[in-house]
């Protein structure tokens, strides 16, 4: 049984840039990685193939629904790594999400957060661009597919885990990053923050209203929290939802004596 059996989607109406395209076999993975690095220049290119440098770290086979998904990366000993995750679906069409680092604010809109006037903004997010996916992969059905493709994406494919009520501690303990794209940021405005994430996450485990389902997912590697409100529950019905994201790191840059 799948942790998000009864969950289906509707799909999202929006006029954007497709980065949907016909499988084939040789060129396709290269040709995917290259239209969704021309999309996003924040995105690093590789010297020669973007699918040696976007290296697979791992994929998965949805084999009663024939659809595979996988996640590649630049290599770690690139200053700021970035992340793609590539979904083909039944037809052997192809849509590739960006997996941002935690330094674009403004395409996870994190929750307690604000965007860096520094930053190279991203016109779109997260969000999204998960809806896009699945409106143009023809993934939103009443067979469930889409919450299928959403529970391999975040626990096979990123290896996150389920947040309950028991989190609390580990979500509030700062993780430390170097990473000096980003200003350095005070231990105590982090710690407010987390607290702030967590108080606004824990509200999802015991609903006043129960018209919705809320699951929140914990990427440890990433230091995020995705919480998804699956709104109009029914078996054999469409229906939406909305995203927030949590960052959980804290900016410190290291003095080396």
């Amino acid at each position: 049984m799948y942790r998000l059996l009864s969950i289906i989607l509707i799909p999202l109406v929006t006029t954007m840039f497709s980065s949907c395209w016909q499988y084939k076999k040789g060129q396709s993975i290269e040709n995917a990685l290259l239209r969704v690095i021309s999309k996003f220049p924040q995105l690093p290119k590789g010297r020669d193939s973007e699918s040696s440098f976007y290296k697979l770290v791992r994929s998965v086979t949805i084999g009663e629904i024939g659809i595979e998904i996988q996640l590649r990366s630049t290599p770690d000993t690139i200053e700021d790594p970035q992340k793609i995750i590539i979904v083909i679906n039944q037809a052997r069409k192809l849509y590739a999400i960006p997996l941002f680092s935690n330094t674009y604010h403004s395409y996870w809109h994190f929750q307690f957060d604000s965007v860096l006037v520094s930053e190279k903004t991203i016109s779109t997010t997260f969000e999204n661009e998960i809806k896009n996916c699945l409106t143009q992969l023809n993934l939103y059905d009443t067979l469930e597919t889409a919450g299928i493709v959403l529970d391999e994406m975040f626990f096979s494919i990123l290896q996150c885990q389920h947040v309950t009520d028991t989190d609390s501690l580990n979500l509030q303990q700062i993780a430390l990053t170097n990473n000096y794209q980003l200003p350095s940021e005070e231990s105590d405005s982090c710690s407010r923050r987390l607290q702030k994430n967590w108080d606004e996450m824990k509200k999802a485990f015991h609903p006043r209203e129960y018209s919705s389902v809320y699951t929140s997912y914990w990427d440890q590697k990433n230091n995020r929290v995705y919480q998804f409100d699956f709104k109009k529950l029914g078996r054999n019905r469409k229906l939406d939802f909305t995203l927030k994201n949590y960052r959980l790191d804290c900016v410190s840059h290291m003095i080396y004596m």
